[in-house]
């Protein structure tokens, strides 16, 4: 197995925003506008409570060419939901490609850098990432200033930080986010590690260590994740294990169990799993389960998305 298929397995596995059908509405020799994103159907069964969960998403991208080797890059993503939408990239900046990868920066409402660590276990189409919870400067976040690389050999690494949102108590006050990973060799092994520390206006700071490791090996995937975590004057503790399959060109099965258990008594811990049918690149149907031993309680999920 060679690094572009495992990170293409890993690309497949993942549920992606969709981006990767991203049709084009405006080409020329040196620049390119995109659009693309998904309308997802989803209906949530909570203690014999059936919850519309439908959401869209709409995704526009755009490259310029500067020079042979830089480009400026602006992305713009909202979703929309029945009730109420939200931003969740809005950023512009540059990308420089280099001899066998690229580098970006860019400044607005960026992904944080947390993500290369938690992707390896946060896989499944409805739940799962119990440990793998990001805090928002490692998440998504206004205000950032954000770098990335990635090269050919499987090395991703990628840092943010951003600024106050507000002055008003409670809210987001500053922070940062490093992280990175490494396809290793032709093992089938990728490995992630970051870190991650914000403050809130008033109040205590957070800290969020994170480790994780995947394995794929033909249409198996393996994936395991342990967070460290500092939350004002408490201290917790967790992971995430989750396996794939690949059944065949069209269904995919996923199982997974995270726990996040803080020295104060406070604790979250669940098994959850699926199966998704993904009849071609555009549409997908999913069914998934959550059980919430700490509480007893049971959610179940299906899903009708379309992607474009």
């Amino acid at each position: 197995m060679n690094r572009n298929k495992l990170v293409l397995g890993l690309l497949c596995l993942a549920s992606t925003s969709g981006a990767v059908n991203a049709a084009s509405i405006y080409k020329a020799d040196d620049s390119k506008l995109e659009i693309g994103g998904r309308i997802e159907a989803r209906a949530e069964n909570r203690d014999h409570d059936i919850s519309d969960l439908s959401r869209t998403r709409v995704k526009i991208s755009g490259e310029t060419k500067l020079t042979d080797t830089i480009s400026g890059i602006g992305v713009f993503e909202q979703e929309f939901k029945a009730k109420s939408e939200k931003t969740r990239h809005l950023y512009v900046g540059i990308k420089a490609f280099l001899d066998n990868g690229y580098a970006t920066l860019v400044y607005g409402k960026t992904d944080g850098s947390m993500s290369a660590v938690t992707d390896l276990t946060d896989i499944q189409a409805a739940y799962g990432a119990i440990a793998a919870d990001k805090f928002k400067v490692g998440k998504r976040v206004a205000n950032s200033i954000a770098a990335t690389y990635a090269n050919d050999s499987g090395t991703t690494l990628s840092a943010n930080y951003a600024g106050a949102e507000g002055k008003a108590k409670g809210d987001f006050d500053g922070g940062f986010s490093i992280a990175g990973s490494q396809v290793i060799a032709d093992s089938g092994l990728i490995a992630g590690i970051g870190y991650a520390k914000q403050a809130k206006v008033e109040k205590k700071s957070k800290q969020q260590f994170d480790i994780g490791l995947g394995y794929q090996l033909d249409k198996l995937y393996l994936g395991a994740l342990y967070t460290k975590q500092k939350v004002k004057d408490k201290t917790g503790n967790g992971y995430d294990l989750v396996a794939a399959y690949k059944i065949n060109s069209t269904y995919k099965a996923t199982i997974g169990f995270g726990e996040l258990h803080f020295d104060k008594g406070d604790a979250t811990r669940a098994v959850n799993t699926d199966i998704t049918a993904k009849w071609n690149k555009q549409f997908r149907t999913y069914a998934a389960i959550n059980y919430d031993t700490v509480n007893n309680t049971v959610q179940e999920m299906i899903g009708v998305r379309y992607d474009f």
